[in-house]
């Protein structure tokens, strides 16, 4: 009886052992659980830490891996000049790639100077009035006999050689400006301004003349009109013949170099800017630089 009673006791005692255990090791496995729970979003901030310091570290070596822009990455840090030039006279202007000769060549010297040159294309005649309303900063090419009263002139950039073109079947001999008062010409836009009052006086006398803006189209409509005499720089016939010549439009052609040379301008609101430009083209000739871009 006895150690059947102790037995019992020995039972009961180990139940009441088990049953406060279970609410310990529950507690305890709720403060694990609250721990993990504390420690997760510690964790998961890590983790996103990490994640966008990596993907900075990836941004940052892609940037530096990625070709720069043309000519924004070479371009100066200092002040902006909206500077007009002519819309359709490859090889000297690229309106599409705002690019070509003249903007290298007015970029390059007056970046000497620290300035950035934004170039606009525009007609000259119209380039010319919003230098003088201040909304351009300068505008080219003028010739001599432009009228830039009020305004700064800059130093001589460039020289065009306008020439007559006439097909060589035609048999035309043109040597002299009067020769052409009698034939149907075709010279480039505001050639009465740029050619000088000799040449106006021809234009005025022939009512077979006119001007036109696109010099593509100019030198296209020569070779498919065949009736025409062209007036233009013979930098620009040789650069369109060519490429029409790629397409099979071509023939043979006589150029009567009957103009002088005609000496090309940029003109500037800001005389301290015209001094600038100036200053750069002089460092660009003497550095051999000038020679390279023109040739």
């Amino acid at each position: 009886m006895v150690l059947r009673g102790m037995a019992v006791c020995a039972v009961l005692a180990l139940a009441c052992t088990l049953a406060c255990g279970v609410p310990g090791a529950r507690a305890a496995q709720g403060a694990d659980g609250s721990v993990r729970q504390a420690m997760a979003p510690a964790r998961d901030a890590v983790s996103q830490d990490a994640a966008s310091q990596s993907a900075a570290r990836k941004a940052a070596a892609d940037e530096a891996e990625a070709p720069a822009a043309g000519p924004a990455a070479s371009a100066p840090a200092g002040p902006e000049l909206r500077i007009g030039f002519s819309t359709s006279s490859l090889p000297y202007v690229d309106m599409v790639n705002k690019s070509g000769l003249e903007p290298r060549l007015v970029a390059a010297a007056l970046g000497r100077s620290g300035y950035r040159v934004v170039p606009v294309f525009l007609p000259h005649a119209r380039a010319l009035e919003l230098v003088r309303k201040g909304t351009l900063d300068g505008c080219g090419p003028v010739g001599r006999h432009t009228d830039v009263a009020g305004l700064a002139l800059g130093d001589m950039y460039l020289q065009y050689r306008n020439v007559a073109v006439s097909l060589e079947a035609a048999g035309l001999e043109i040597n002299a400006l009067a020769d052409l008062r009698a034939l149907p010409v075709t010279a480039f836009h505001n050639a009465r301004v740029f050619m000088g009052p000799d040449f106006a006086a021809m234009a005025d006398a022939n009512p077979r003349y006119e001007e036109q803006v696109d010099q593509r189209a100019q030198v296209e409509a020569f070779f498919h009109r065949r009736d025409r005499v062209i007036v233009l720089d013979e930098r620009i016939f040789a650069f369109h013949r060519t490429r029409l010549a790629a397409r099979g439009v071509d023939e043979p052609v006589r150029i009567h170099r009957i103009f002088p040379a005609q000496d090309r301008f940029f003109v500037f609101r800001d005389p301290t800017v015209r001094d600038a430009f100036d200053a750069g083209l002089r460092q660009l000739q003497e550095s051999g630089e000038y020679r390279r871009m023109v040739r």
